[in-house]
């Protein structure tokens, strides 16, 4: 019983929560803005204001947030993506294929020399570091479904070993 009032406690009060940041954000920008430099507030919105945007009347403090934290892409993002739109799809996945192939073979060769593991067991644990690796790696396809594909990938080939092995376990007599 403690618990669901625990539990429907918390719900109520990340419902308001959510309603008073809805109300907060969906208010005139400027009009509010304007009134805490009147009422010499110590916390103004003026860190909000992206440069080089004009902020009119109508614009809620959710837009003007928004507009500021969009992210915008650096010289060096541009570059790689004209790179590699000149590229032809089909080279760009096959670069992607071998450039995670490499990391996941460089992992295998660690686990295989410095650690008892299984050749199986490291060939799963390589497909997932080097689907980790890749993440967080610049690479030549624009976009997240590449890294989010290998990454699924290990970790379902990761999962299906260990299936078989606790599978075969059960099934010795």
């Amino acid at each position: 019983m403690r618990l669901i009032v625990v539990f429907v406690s918390l719900l109520v009060s990340l419902g308001a929560l959510y309603l008073a940041c809805e109300k907060a954000l969906s208010l005139p920008f400027r009009g509010t803005n304007d009134m805490l430099h009147k009422q010499e507030s110590p916390v103004t919105l003026d860190f909000l204001i992206p440069a080089g945007i004009h902020i009119d009347e109508k614009m809620t403090i959710g837009q003007v947030a928004a507009l500021r934290l969009e992210k915008r892409g650096n010289r060096l993002n541009s570059f790689v993506v004209k790179i590699s739109e000149r590229i032809p799809a089909r080279y760009r996945l096959l670069g992607t294929v071998t450039v995670y192939l490499c990391w996941t073979f460089l992992f295998l060769i660690f686990f295989r020399l410095f650690t008892w593991m299984r050749y199986v067991t490291a060939l799963a644990t390589s497909f997932l570091c080097g689907a980790v690796v890749y993440f967080y790696m610049p690479d030549l396809m624009i976009g997240r479904l590449d890294d989010i594909g290998f990454l699924v990938w290990a970790g379902a080939f990761l999962a299906t070993v260990r299936w078989r092995s606790k599978r075969k376990r059960l099934n010795a007599p």
